[in-house]
């Protein structure tokens, strides 16, 4: 079951109310776009991690790289384009 606190998190943050610098925001994808990005996180990861894995670890784009490699290792199935949107989006909504 995926954490209802994790999908309002993703839905807000896809929404552009928290975004962590303007360079992220500069580079962000539109609204839209951001919000599926977010759903997609919501899918990949929130079946096994809640809110506090993303708020209380802020990391920033490298660091995402890296946790979401280890999650791959420990079976995380995830296409490479969705690895580098879902890094992209981390970063942005959850960086440090």
């Amino acid at each position: 079951m995926i954490n209802t606190a994790l999908a309002l998190c993703l839905v807000f943050a896809g929404s552009g109310l928290r975004v962590n610098s303007a360079a992220a925001l500069r580079n962000a994808p539109p609204p839209d776009a951001d919000a599926a990005i977010g759903q997609l996180v919501l899918t990949r990861c929130g079946g096994c991690h809640g809110i506090n894995t993303l708020s209380q670890h802020p990391q920033d784009a490298a660091g995402w790289a890296q946790t979401v490699a280890a999650m791959q290792k420990l079976g995380a199935q995830l296409a490479p384009p969705e690895k580098s949107e879902i890094v992209a989006y981390l970063a942005r909504h959850f960086g440090d």
